[in-house]
C-alpha cells in the first residue's frame, strides 16, 4: 500500500505541482530538522506559500501532522505555516510540542513579523508624493 501524504497533497493543490515540489524538495534537502527549521526561518517572505502551508497543517489531523514531521522538509514548510499564524504550532501532537524545534519556530516566526513591521514602517505609504 502506497503512503499518503496530505499535508504535501494539500500545499501540491494551493501551489501547482511544479512550484510544490520545488519548495518541498529545497526544504528536504537540509541535512537534519534543525538545519531545515533554520534555512526556511531565512527564506524571503512570500505570503502566498506561508498561507499555502499554513492551510496544509491546519486541515490535517494530528496523526496526518506526526506523520509527516517525521521528515526533514517539513519542519521547515511548518516553519514557513508559522509565519502565516503562529498558532498552528498549538495544534500540533502534544509530545511535539516539546520539541526544541518548536520553540526556534516560535522565534523565527516573531523575528519574521518583527522584520515586516520594521520594512511597513520605514516604506513611505504607497501613492504619496515626495
Amino acid at each position: 500500500m502506497t503512503e499518503t501524504y496530505p499535508i504535501q497533497e494539500r500545499v501540491e493543490a494551493a501551489l501547482g505541482a511544479e512550484r510544490a515540489e520545488r519548495l518541498l524538495t529545497a526544504l528536504d534537502n537540509y541535512s537534519n530538522q534543525p538545519n531545515a527549521v533554520k534555512g526556511a526561518a531565512k527564506k524571503p517572505s512570500d505570503p502566498e506559500i506561508e498561507a499555502a502551508a499554513h492551510a496544509a497543517f491546519a486541515a490535517a489531523t494530528p496523526q496526518e501532522v506526526d506523520l509527516e514531521l517525521d521528515s526533514i522538509g517539513m519542519w521547515g514548510l511548518l516553519t514557513l505555516a508559522a509565519r502565516a499564524d503562529v498558532t498552528i504550532l498549538d495544534s500540533l501532537p502534544a509530545w511535539r510540542v516539546a520539541n526544541p524545534k518548536v520553540a526556534s519556530i516560535r522565534r523565527a516566526a516573531a523575528k519574521h513579523r518583527k522584520s515586516l513591521a520594521d520594512a511597513a514602517a520605514t516604506d513611505p505609504p504607497a501613492g504619496s508624493a515626495d
